[in-house]
């Protein structure tokens, strides 16, 4: 009864399996097909795009499955369709709808795109308590380590505050910015900070001289700004100085401000500042009544690229050609020239809304008809899901008992390789520690005895070829293994004369027979009697290493006559190396290593005892 149960939950489970996955494939097509309509929306303008990423809404109403990422995907672009189209009120409930579905952090650049415009269009919509929920919201999602939008969250309770009058706040978030900007190590966002706060200050809290005061600091300063920093810094100094009439400073400061702007990337944010640069020098030219210099920038601002040209930028431009025009009392063909040069402006203007909007009729229809057809192969989908299921429980029987079958084989192979993974670990620790105190030892020895320091550098680089040699091998011959101890000890006593004395015993076993063990599990046992348990006696040490054979391991039984385990000294406290052995024993042995006190035996006789079982192969590459 037990045996059946368990069948039909495993039949069961494959059957939820098969559905689960042929939903999977269904949701992953119409995540496709929605998709789509959004790069398609992308592509044209007005009553098509609308109609693309309705279409997409549609598909997500139909599957209720659709991920969250992809339904606030969709409402978002629907919301900067409507922004596009003036509809702000409709745009406004999309873009809320957007960032509703962010509950517990901003996980990428996109989720903190839809709180920025969000905040965006609630400005806009002089709806500023939304707005200034949104922002203080945005801020609370984000890790306190995020500077970068933290400072972005500041800004926008800066901007908020100040438009409704608010300005203590505004500079109290202003301050916040700053803040964070300077943890972020943001040079050129810390300048515009500044200068965002030094124009609060200037514009609304009679704080000119204060504004001013810190624009010239920032100015002195200026070697550590960025190309950037000191664009943004000159073209707002230049502004100020504008305002107040003084027009040979303001002029000296946007062309510094040029300067520093035609230093930076070539990028559509330096053309449409180059732009502005242009037309601000060509307004404080003709404020100067230097005519020729007015014409010269203007001329260059109308030759730029349109497509990069902000639209208030335009109109300013052709606003102080028109001037020019006028206060130069230019003759007729300068004026049809300026009059040409704004209705080609305007028909160029027109001619690209028309384009886009008549290639996206012109397909509407098209799109609609393979919409209705989209529509129908998904039933068909459905219908064939439904004839599809019992084959696919039937494979899935077979296929979760042959998956049983790799899983298993593929656990064992995953566990032999994390044990030679340890094993390789194990070496790159222990190597480095026995070479430093090697070296440790030999440097003590050359101070003292410098001939014996040489005849002990040349066993130490026998040795450490052999340990070399073994360490590039998951197994090594027991052969090679005993005799890299062997030299070990030996070079031990050369510097330890009279210290101590050591034997190995093999036991059912012999030292030349092809039995293949880890390198270096002995050895830092050995080291710790040395070096810690022979500490402060007044008697030979004696170092007895015993090995047998055990069923499918090597047990290893290393016994020593030091001073034992002691409460206040211990003298077989466990190094990183011992550490190490130790766990990887217990992984490939599946037993504890065993370390006896002596003394509790027999309280006459000091020393320790330490065993433990040795994986082995019959042959290297078993």
């Amino acid at each position: 009864m037990i045996k059946n149960t368990s069948l039909y939950c495993i039949l069961l489970s494959c059957f939820l399996l098969a559905c689960t996955t042929k939903q999977e494939t269904i949701n992953k097509d119409v995540e496709d097909t929605i998709i789509s309509f959004h790069k398609k929306s992308k592509d044209y303008t007005q009553d098509s795009t609308l109609f693309y990423l309705k279409s997409a809404a549609r598909l997500i109403d139909e599957t209720p499955t659709i991920s969250d990422s992809l339904k606030s995907e969709n409402d978002y672009l629907i919301g900067l369709q409507y922004v596009s189209k003036g509809i702000t009120d409709s745009a406004s409930i999309y873009l809320y709808k957007t960032i509703e579905r962010i509950k517990d952090s901003i996980k990428n650049d996109r989720e903190a795109l839809y709180f920025y415009d969000a905040w965006n269009i609630y400005k806009s919509n002089n709806e500023f308590g939304e707005a200034i929920a949104i922002s203080e919201r945005f801020e609370s999602l984000l890790d306190t380590t995020n500077y970068a939008y933290r400072a972005l969250a500041y800004y926008q309770l800066t901007n908020t505050y100040n438009q409704i009058g608010k300005y203590d706040e505004a500079l109290e978030n202003a301050d916040l910015q700053i803040e964070m900007i300077k943890k972020g190590k943001d040079s050129s966002a810390l300048s515009s900070a500044i200068i965002n706060k030094s124009q609060i200050q200037y514009k609304y809290l009679s704080n000119k001289e204060i504004s001013i005061n810190t624009l010239e600091n920032l100015i002195k300063g200026d070697s550590l700004l960025n190309s950037k920093a000191k664009h943004d810094l000159y073209a707002h100094y230049g502004y100020v100085l504008h305002i107040q009439t003084k027009l040979h400073k303001a002029k000296d400061n946007y062309l510094l401000g040029l300067k520093s702007l035609k230093l930076t990337p070539d990028t559509p944010w330096r053309s449409r500042n180059i732009a502005k640069a242009y037309a601000n020098l060509g307004e404080v030219f003709l404020d100067l009544k230097q005519y020729d210099s007015a014409k010269y920038y203007l001329d260059k601002a109308l030759a730029l690229n349109k497509d990069y040209i902000a639209e208030k930028t335009s109109r300013n431009i052709l606003s102080y050609k028109l001037r020019y025009v006028y206060e130069t009392k230019s003759n007729y063909k300068e004026i049809q020239s300026a009059l040409d040069t704004i209705a080609k402006y305007q028909d160029a203007s027109y001619k690209n809304k028309y384009t886009k909007d008549l290639k996206s009729l012109a397909s509407s229809y098209k799109e609609r008809e393979k919409l209705k057809n989209q529509k129908q192969q998904v039933e068909i989908d459905k219908l064939k899901t439904q004839l599809q299921l019992l084959s696919l429980f039937i494979i899935s029987v077979i296929l979760i008992s042959v998956g049983i079958y790799f899983y298993k084989k593929r656990q064992r192979t995953f566990d032999k390789m994390s044990l030679q993974m340890q094993q390789r670990l194990l070496r790159s620790q222990m190597n480095p520690h026995f070479t430093f105190n090697t070296l440790y030892a030999i440097q003590n020895t050359i101070e003292k005895d410098a001939k014996g320091a040489i005849n002990y550098l040349l066993k130490f680089s026998r040795l450490l070829r052999l340990i070399l040699e073994n360490s590039t091998n998951n197994y090594v011959l027991l052969e090679k293994e005993l005799e890299s101890l062997r030299k070990y000890m030996d070079l031990q006593l050369l510097r330890f004369p009279d210290k101590f004395k050591y034997t190995i015993t093999l036991q059912d076993l012999e030292e030349d027979e092809f039995i293949f063990i880890p390198p270096m599990l002995i050895q830092p046992y050995i080291e710790n009697s040395i070096e810690h348990a022979f500490k402060g006696i007044d008697y030979i040490g004696e170092i007895k290493i015993t090995l047998s054979l055990k069923n499918t391991f090597i047990k290893c039984i290393i016994e020593d006559n030091g001073i034992g385990i002691q409460a206040k000294n211990d003298s077989h406290k466990e190094s990183v190396s011992t550490t190490l052995i130790s766990n990887f024993i217990e992984k490939a042995t599946k037993q504890k290593i065993s370390v006896i006190n002596k003394r509790e035996r027999d309280p006459s006789i000091s020393g320790v005892i330490t065993t433990f079982l040795i994986p082995y192969k019959q042959t290297e590459h078993d």
